[in-house]
């Protein structure tokens, strides 16, 4: 089984603790392009990795779930920024722990 690569590790902490940092005033534009660095970043990781499972759950939670919150905060919705940081952190412990 391949690991994530040191590389990987500091694009990927860098990418979470920006979602910590958002709060309800935050701009939409950059919770967005948040989003879309991560999801890049998960496709790289799921790519050049071995482990089908803990990646395909974290892809799985971050192209249903997070994007379903994503979607709401579009909306006006702005309680699902919370949801939104919480299911990203879990994406990340998927990620840290395969």
């Amino acid at each position: 089984m391949t690991f994530i690569n040191q590389e990987q590790r500091t694009h990927l902490t860098a990418e979470l603790k920006s979602f910590d940092q958002f709060n309800s005033n935050s701009e939409l534009q950059h919770i967005i392009e948040a989003y879309n660095t991560l999801l890049a970043t998960v496709q790289r990781i799921m790519l050049t990795n071995d482990n089908p499972d803990g990646y395909d759950r974290a892809w799985s939670l971050l192209k249903d779930d997070a994007f379903k919150d994503l979607s709401a905060i579009q909306e006006g919705k702005l309680d699902a920024l919370e949801d939104l940081k919480m299911k990203v952190s879990q994406i990340g412990h998927l990620l840290w722990d395969s």
